[in-house]
Order: C-alpha cells, then sequence, then structure tokens
C-alpha cells in the first residue's frame, strides 16, 4: 500500500508551522466479462475541468450504484474524490438522460438500471480548487490545457457497485504536442489518440498517467526498464540530470533486492511545480507509490544537487514498494475497499520494511558508510517518540484512517522501520549470521507474489514458522503488544550503544529535528503572534530571547497569523533551510513591548541528541553479527 508517502520524510519543506493547528458488496450483476469503455478528451478543457463518459455495458433490471473513490492505497485517510465530480448525468441507449440520484459525497444511483447506457460527468483538479488543497499534490489531479494533465485516475475515474474486477478500455485524446508516460497497458498509440486497459479497477488506481511535452530518459536494471518523465513548467529541470544518480541508486536497490524483484518496468514521473501551487497545497511535497510506478512532485526553484537529493530519497523508498505490497501483500490490499478504509494491520511491513530496506541498501552497497546509517536510525528513534509508543502497531494499521491513529500514521516511518531492524538483527542473531529480514521476504515475495494475497491474520504465524521463536515473542510483545521497544537491547546485540552526541540541525530556526523555535500563542482579541518557545546556540548568540515576539523574518515581514497564510509562512521558513554559515541574516521582534533588530551570521546549529556508536569493548561475536547485519556478510 503506498502511502503516498506521507511521510514526513518525504514531505520536504514539511509544514513546520503545523503547530498553528492548537468491502464494498460484490456480486450485484453477472457483467465480470464487461469491459467498462471510458473516454476523456484533453483537449476539450474549459475551466481547469474534463468531462469523462463512462459506458459499463447491459446491466439487468434494478438499481445500479456508482462510486468515486473516498480512500485509495497508499494515503491512508479519506480523500472524497466525489467532491471533484460535478454534473453527472446518466443516458440510455437513445442518449436520453435517466434519473440520477446522489447520496453523499461520493455516491450516485440510477433507479431504473437496465435502461442505463452510458453515464458522463465533469471532473475539476485539485490543483486550483479549494477542497484540493487538502489533497497531497502527489496524489491529486492537475488539468493544464495543452501544457501537462496529471491524471491521477482515482480523481477522474469511478467503479460501479460490484464492479471493482471489471476491465477498463480507457481512452483518451490529446494534443499532438503532449505525450503520455504510464506503467498502464497500452493497446494503441497516435499522436493524439492513446487507448489503454486496466485489468480491473485497482490498475486505474495504480497506473497514473502524465501527458507532457517529451522529456524523458529510460535505462536498464538487468531485465526491468525503467523509465523516467519530467515536466518543468520554466524547463529549470531536464530528465537527463538525474539519470546518473537514479541509476546508480537503483541499480544498487536490484543488487540487494536480488530474486525478489522481478519487475519487467517502473515508471517516475516527476512534475515539478511553481510557487503558487506549492503555497496552494502549504509547502506539501513528496511521492506517492504505486506497484510498478511513482507520481512525484516537487518545488521547480529547487536546486539541481537538492532536486537529486531529494529524488534519490524518494524513488530509493518507492522502488521497494515493488517487493511489499506488490509481491506480498493481503487481501485487504488485493481487494482493496475504496469507501469504507478496511485496512490491513500490516503497515509495519507495507510501509516500515520499505522504509528500512530503503536505509539498510545503502549503507550494504557503500552508498553511504556505517556511521550515516547509524544517524538515520537515531533520528528515526528521536522522532518515534513524538508518537503514542503504547499503541500496538497492528491496532493504528487496522484503524489507520480514523483517529486517535491517523494522528499517529507518520510513525510508520519510524518506529515502523526500526520494528524491521529489531527483526534483521533477531534472525540474523539466531541463524548465526547466515539470514536475515531479506531473506524472509524473499521467499514470500516467491510463494505469493503479484496475484495472490496472503490471509491478514496469518501472516505472523508464517514468519515465526519460517524463522525463531525469538522473532515470534518480539512480534507479540512489541509489534501486536503495547511495550516499547528497548532499542539499547538490541544493538547490544551488535556491539553498538546509544550515548548523547550534538547533532548538526538542517535549520537555525529548529530546535530538534522536528521543533521550530516559535510556537502560535493567541491574544485577547483572537489574533495570534509567532512566539519564541526554545533556542540552540545559532539563535542564542543571534539574540532572540524566549518569549520574543517574531515580526520580521529576515526582512519579510510575517503575515496576520491565520490558517490561510499557513502556506505561505511555510515558504518562509523553510527558506532558512538553504541558508549557508556565512550569511548574514536578521530578524525584527517585539520585546516587552519594543520593537528589537536582532542579527548575525546563520553559523551551524546544533542540538543534545541521542547517537549511535561502536563500543571499545565489543566482542569478536558481536562485531560477526554487526558485519552480517550491516553488509550481508
Amino acid at each position: 500500500m503506498k502511502r503516498i508517502l506521507f511521510t514526513q520524510r518525504y514531505l520536504v519543506l514539511l509544514i513546520f508551522i503545523a503547530f498553528l493547528q492548537s468491502c464494498a458488496s460484490l456480486g450485484l450483476t453477472s457483467k465480470k466479462s464487461n469491459v467498462i469503455e471510458t473516454h476523456i478528451d484533453l483537449n476539450s478543457v474549459d475551466n481547469d475541468q474534463l468531462v469523462v463518459s463512462l459506458d459499463p455495458g447491459p446491466f439487468p433490471a434494478g438499481e445500479v450504484t456508482f462510486y468515486m473513490p473516498s480512500v485509495i492505497p497508499g494515503t491512508y485517510e479519506y480523500t472524497d474524490f466525489g467532491r471533484f465530480v460535478s454534473n453527472l448525468k446518466a443516458f440510455d441507449k437513445n442518449n436520453q438522460p435517466l434519473e440520477v440520484t446522489k447520496e453523499g459525497k461520493n455516491t450516485w444511483k440510477f433507479p431504473n438500471g437496465k435502461q442505463l447506457d452510458h453515464i458522463t460527468y465533469v471532473v475539476d483538479d485539485t490543483f486550483d480548487s479549494d477542497d484540493g488543497r487538502k489533497i497531497y499534490p502527489m496524489g491529486g489531479t492537475k488539468i493544464e490545457k495543452d501544457k501537462i494533465f496529471l491524471l491521477n485516475l482515482h480523481g477522474f475515474v469511478g467503479y460501479f457497485k460490484g464492479g471493482k474486477e471489471w476491465s477498463y478500455r480507457v481512452t483518451i485524446d490529446s494534443p499532438a504536442d503532449l505525450v503520455p508516460f504510464s506503467s498502464m497497458e497500452s493497446i494503441s498509440h497516435t499522436a493524439t489518440q492513446d487507448v489503454f486497459l486496466a485489468q480491473r479497477y485497482f490498475d486505474i488506481i495504480d497506473d497514473p498517467i502524465m501527458y507532457t511535452q517529451d522529456d524523458s530518459i529510460s535505462f536498464q536494471l538487468e531485465d526491468i526498464t525503467v523509465n523516467l518523465a519530467v515536466h518543468s513548467p520554466q524547463g529549470v529541470h531536464k530528465a537527463d540530470d538525474f539519470k546518473e544518480t537514479l541509476e546508480k541508486m537503483m541499480q544498487a536497490q536490484k543488487r540487494f533486492l536480488g530474486p525478489a524483484n522481478n519487475t519487467k518496468r517502473y515508471d517516475i514521473l516527476l512534475m515539478l511545480m511553481s510557487m503558487e501551487e506549492l503555497q496552494h497545497f502549504g509547502g506539501v511535497q513528496g511521492a506517492l507509490e504505486h506497484h510498478t510506478s511513482t507520481t512525484v512532485v516537487f518545488f521547480e526553484d529547487i536546486g539541481k544537487d537538492s532536486l537529486k537529493e531529494y529524488l534519490t530519497d524518494v524513488v530509493s523508498h518507492e522502488f521497494f514498494h515493488t517487493l511489499t505490497p506488490l509481491n506480498v501483500h493481503s487481501e485487504q490490499i488485493h481487494y482493496f475497499n475504496y469507501n469504507e478504509g478496511v485496512m490491513s494491520q500490516h503497515l509495519w511491513m507495507y510501509e516500515g520494511t520499505t522504509e528500512y530496506f530503503a536505509n539498510l541498501f545503502q549503507v550494504q552497497q557503500q552508498l553511504i558508510d556505517e556511521e550515516n546509517f547509524y544517524g538515520r536510525m537515531s533520528a528515526k528513534i528521536s522522532s518515534a517518540k513524538n508518537y503514542d509508543d503504547s499503541m500496538p502497531f497492528t491496532v493504528m494499521s487496522t484503524n489507520i484512517v480514523d483517529e486517535p491513529f491517523q494522528s499517529n500514521y507518520q510513525n510508520v516511518y519510524y518506529k515502523g522501520a526500526l520494528i524491521n531492524m529489531c527483526l534483521d538483527i533477531i534472525i540474523r542473531e539466531e541463524s548465526g549470521g547466515a539470514r536475515g529480514l531479506l531473506s524472509v521476504m524473499q521467499v514470500l515475495a516467491t510463494k505469493y507474489g503479484v496475484d495472490t494475497p496472503f490471509t491478514d491474520n496469518q501472516l505472523f504465524d508464517e514468519i515465526v514458522a519460517m524463522t525463531y521463536p525469538a522473532v515470534g515473542a518480539f512480534i507479540k510483545t512489541h509489534v501486536e503488544g503495547e511495550t516499547p521497544i528497548p532499542y539499547g537491547t538490541f544493538f547490544e546485540k551488535v556491539g553498538l550503544g546509544i550515548s548523547s552526541v550534538d547533532e548538526k540541525m538542517q535549520s537555525i530556526i529548529m530546535l530538534d529535528s522536528r521543533t521550530p523555535f516559535i510556537g502560535a500563542e493567541a491574544n485577547e482579541d483572537g489574533s495570534r503572534n509567532l512566539v519564541v518557545k526554545g533556542l540552540n546556540n545559532r539563535l542564542l548568540a543571534i539574540g532572540f530571547e524566549e518569549d520574543d515576539v517574531l515580526r520580521v523574518f529576515n526582512g519579510t515581514e510575517l503575515p496576520e497569523i491565520s490558517q490561510e497564510s499557513m502556506g505561505a509562512l511555510n515558504m518562509l521558513f523553510s527558506t532558512s533551510f538553504s541558508w549557508i554559515p556565512e550569511q548574514e541574516v536578521s530578524f525584527e521582534v517585539d520585546r516587552e513591548g519594543t520593537r528589537m533588530t536582532l542579527s548575525g551570521k546563520v553559523g551551524v546549529a546544533v542540538a543534545a541528541a541521542k547517537g549511535i556508536g561502536g563500543k571499545e569493548d565489543a566482542t569478536t561475536e558481536q562485531i560477526a553479527l554487526r558485519n552480517a547485519w550491516l553488509h550481508g556478510k
């Protein structure tokens, strides 16, 4: 399941002032063999809206129900794409209108199903609508006539009750100078029309399409073809800029995965946003993974080297989803319920294993050193402490779309990865270094694969049967149970220890990896100020004091503090992440009724943190186990 990545790790500019915010029934008909003819005309754009038509073929007598998805794989939250559909009409074979009744945000009913021939409706995009602000851009839709169409098809194409397993033939008329990029099966292509085939509705959801001018590259990972398509509105970035970086990284991933990956192609759709669009989404950027592709959305004016780093980061995570959930997934994923949020209990694997391997492979393939890897795991331990450490991961996963579980979702990328790290160390220890978690996943991928789901409540028993009782004890206590993980115990097994270290901050406005130095305080009149809540070494040197009210941020006066200004504030504060140590910066604050100007060099901000490092008294056995864990030997 993908997450849209919504990990705070992948929301690169993250919302630094977030503190401002105090199985549908099957078997209705026997139409399984029918193909739903779907048509979208990209030439007929009106106010960034498109018309979609669906011809499902004949229905028997009775009521017919049509849905747009409320929940999509990888987002783990309600998105309600029916909000973007308007003017839905139903017609008989003589093109005469039929009765339509709308129920809720995502459901339409047609009482006279036997007469239903086809439906049409208008779809608005998420990139400029008010409701679209609540949709992550990488999972959204963009309609810009003659320039760019990001067709995450869950925003355009719905399904009929009982018809999630029906096939779709998707015909798209397009401008001659725009080229489609997608992992969806193409059965016909001309300069102005494409026809795609989706075997079932899951493939509609799982295979986004991007139409843009042709800027793309391809390379081979043994028998896997990797394609990268780039849409850069101002031509700032080109696909070829990223070929060498991506190829090196993904070659290493392929070596790491070995036989666990048999994907034939993988498509990376990179769409770059303007400043206005970035602010529309509150500074959110990142990627939404799919089984054989990923949609990636970043700010266009990011520097080339930074964009390479960010792209490498998100793609390394997304590509590992070709292991799970592509080849290892439960029935809840295979037969996904798009309108009721029936979830699997195994987010520890879908996102946690993926995130862990996205870091482990880099040290095993010598893309990073051991200290870098330790730093990443240490940061995850620190970040995990911001969430409910006693919440059973299986319970959180099963209920992830609802509160209080939704608020803990990001922990799948922190504690979820750490769960996998501990399992990996246990398996290495019990096998004398011969096996690790990857070998277990390789066996599961071979057994199940793309078309065969496992039974959700049987996976743990199967993993324990393949491994050791110690694995079962850990799962029962720390994954299904409420007991926090004693990470030091597991590091001890490999001759590592946890101690206090100075951690370099990515920006001087941060007190730790997640906490900014300012917070919102309400005034008696209901307005709010941004008040200094804590200080690091550089903020002290510049002259800040706690309880200062921030008015001007490096020469820019702050707007009125409100929910509506969050995007602009986020973008303003995010500029600090590109400041260099020698740079002079200035601020204005109100201190006890007096306006003061504070200035100085950025320098390097540090904060006390827990670090991981080798113990001087580590035994030969511990070091050998560490080498087996980190280097597969």
